[in-house]
């Protein structure tokens, strides 16, 4: 039997924010399938959140360090809004709640160009931003992006808007998630292919079964930062919804990282709604989380991956506050039929879910699983390329790329 090839996963996985959790457990499960692969899977430190079902991490440096020996690496970043994010989010995530907002000030204060020196310095991670990565830094590692996300990269600063261009065009191979983000790269002139956020194949790694007789439930999210100032209003439309439907309101905890954290606002809709109409869902498990979306009724909410696990498992979706969470209304608006989904400010919430949950009915669920069935097999064949252009690409020391390889077209198996 052959010795596996290292391959690095890397993302934020080292703080609770359930969609990227998600992605180091699909990336792990496809790429070592057949046996030829490992995956180590690294982010800014090392962290062990197993008692929320997630995989523990080691400091990209240490991966890095144990790969070096090999002749070519494969290092995907796999998934998240990974294009977009600072140093001063993915430092502050780590930190305690009390200090998060001042290390989102601190670019401010010292400046942005030395808060990024720090932060290398701090992480022993090569890149001006954190989750962007190039190959010129990285001799003998073939950078890919798995179905990533970063909308209004255009609006960043130049020197934040400069770094990321410089990476994605030193690396060999792009693809994003959301037709906004690729609209994004276009203005960048970054070659890329667009498919489907690769969490959409959880519902293969975590089947669930729906109990007929069950009367099922509605779930929903918000977060901290998009719930202020809202509370009051959301607890009149989830009441209406439950005396509109008969269905209990399933409040979701989905994060629980500084900067992600649910519990607060949902423990105060809790306590408004009562435990006649509603309950919490707390424990930030993954397979909870996944179980209690799966067999819902209706998903409403501002998390992308609440939106997505609905969707693996045929449940329609509401994206809430879709003007202010645009990775979300993008995400939805590139890839899932209108008749299984709905967009709602706050004062819509009763009326778009009402009619989902009235209309949706077994076409309706049976056209969405060929959908979700569709994107999975994109989401296959993109990982199959990236396996595709490793193996084509040259080892460490032997003849490179005078130029981008452009990414050919990505098929449905």
């Amino acid at each position: 039997m052959t010795d596996r090839v290292n391959v690095i996963a890397y993302g934020a996985y080292d703080r609770h924010n359930y969609g990227d959790l998600l992605f180091a457990i699909v990336l792990k499960r496809y790429l070592e399938a057949d046996g030829r692969f490992s995956v180590i899977v690294a982010a800014t430190k090392k962290s062990n959140l197993s008692r929320y079902g997630a995989l523990p991490t080691v400091p990209l440096k240490k991966a890095l360090d144990a790969t070096r020996q090999q002749p070519k690496t494969m290092l995907i970043v796999a998934g998240g809004e990974c294009l977009t994010a600072q140093w001063e989010s993915i430092i502050g995530y780590l930190a305690p709640q009390a200090i998060y907002y001042p290390i989102k000030a601190s670019p401010y204060l010292i400046g942005h160009k030395a808060f990024i020196r720090l932060s290398r310095m701090f992480t022993s991670i090569p890149s001006d931003i954190p989750l962007v990565l190039g190959e010129r830094d990285l001799p003998g590692y073939k950078v890919m992006y798995n179905s990533v996300g970063g909308n209004e990269i255009s609006r960043k600063k130049p020197l934040i808007h400069d770094a990321i261009k410089r990476n994605l065009k030193d690396c060999t191979y792009v693809s994003v998630r959301d037709r906004e983000t690729s609209a994004e790269l276009d203005k960048l002139g970054v070659e890329h292919n667009l498919v489907p956020d690769s969490a959409i194949l959880i519902s293969d790694i975590f089947p669930q079964q729906v109990d007929p007789a069950e009367p099922g439930h509605i779930v929903f999210h918000i977060s901290d930062h998009h719930a202020k100032r809202r509370i009051e209003a959301i607890a009149q439309q989830l009441t209406e919804l439950n005396v509109n439907t008969g269905l209990k309101i399933a409040l979701l905890t989905i994060g629980k990282a500084p900067g992600h954290s649910d519990d607060e606002p949902l423990d105060k809709l809790h306590s408004l709604l009562g435990d006649e109409r509603a309950y919490r869902v707390d424990s930030g498990n993954i397979e909870d989380i996944i179980r209690c979306i799966a067999t819902s009724k209706l998903y409403c909410g501002t998390s992308l991956h609440g939106a997505i696990t609905a969707l693996a498992y045929a449940v329609p979706q509401i994206a809430l506050l879709p003007q202010r969470v645009i990775k979300l209304s993008s995400f939805l608006e590139t890839w899932v039929p209108k008749q299984s989904c709905g967009f709602a400010e706050v004062p819509q919430i009763s009326q778009i879910g009402t009619n989902l949950v009235n209309v949706f009915g077994d076409s309706q669920r049976a056209e969405l699983r060929a959908v979700v069935e569709a994107m999975k097999g994109r989401v296959r064949a993109n990982l199959d390329h990236m396996v595709e252009l490793y193996d084509a690409a040259p080892a460490r020391g032997e003849k490179t790329r005078n130029e981008q390889h452009k990414p050919e077209a990505i098929a449905a198996n």
